[in-house]
């Protein structure tokens, strides 16, 4: 059982510092240019240096605030409208193709037209991220509403429940693994969208400084900028999971 527990912990611990090895041995070796392929050393420095001159942290909140807004908005929507096609055949009909038509749209692609219709400011921001999320949560949350076993409903129904309980009580919790579903793979939705419209238009964000760095031909603080947004997203997904963990406990979130 030690032994076991001791190769499983070399397992998780050790490919992290041994890429990081081998990414300064190369980086080192002269193959490459240290300025165009820089050491994590290196890069670990730049993230010291803009972490203290506060440039850092300020990117982060900016990168944050617009993924929350647009994350918060675009999932309550899709989860809105996802009930409403997948359990009235007559709002269905009328929205349901058109939602359909306009999903296959890459996010991206939207950049163009949310500068042209809200400028450069954080509306454009929250609209992008808001398209991505929307769309991965609206098709799960009308699947899993639309396919809820019609004997539980008849069940409910004949015990008394009126609509409203029966949605609340048998209808959400059925199709939950599918919301949730939908709701996990729109946070590095959220993240791409987020990229896109920093690099397209923004005067502040992680992304954005990536882009900048670019120009001046600071490939430590893009790198630095990278493994911030890497480690983000991350850190939402483990922050969502614990969420549902604790409120939703029993769904397995290993599936």
């Amino acid at each position: 059982m030690k032994e076991s527990k001791y190769r499983r912990f070399l397992l998780v611990s050790l490919p992290v510092p041994l890429f990081l090895l081998l990414w300064e041995l190369i980086a080192r070796s002269g193959f490459y240019n240290i300025n165009l392929f820089p050491p994590p050393t290196i890069v670990a420095s730049a993230f010291y240096y803009m972490l203290i001159s506060g440039e850092l942290l300020r990117d982060i909140l900016a990168s944050l605030t617009r993924v929350v807004v647009g994350y918060l908005l675009g999932s309550s929507m899709g989860i809105i409208i996802g009930i409403l096609t997948g359990r009235i055949k007559s709002f269905q009909l009328a929205f349901g193709q058109l939602i359909q038509l306009l999903r296959p749209i890459p996010p991206i692609s939207y950049v163009p037209l949310a500068i042209l219709w809200f400028g450069l400011g954080e509306v454009s921001k929250y609209f992008l991220v808001f398209v991505g999320v929307f769309f991965p949560v609206w098709i799960n949350t009308h699947l899993g509403v639309s396919n809820v076993e019609k004997t539980y409903i008849w069940a409910a129904k004949s015990l008394g429940a009126g609509n409203r309980r029966t949605l609340c009580e048998v209808i959400l919790p059925a199709s939950l693994p599918f919301i949730i579903a939908g709701m996990r793979t729109s946070i590095a939705i959220a993240f791409y969208c987020l990229v896109a419209a920093e690099i397209a238009g923004a005067f502040s964000g992680v992304a954005f400084r990536i882009s900048v760095s670019h120009l001046v031909f600071r490939v430590d603080k893009m790198m630095a900028g990278l493994v911030v947004l890497g480690v983000m997203s991350a850190i939402a997904d483990k922050a969502f999971t614990f969420f549902v963990h604790k409120y939703v406990p029993w769904y397995d979130m290993s599936r």
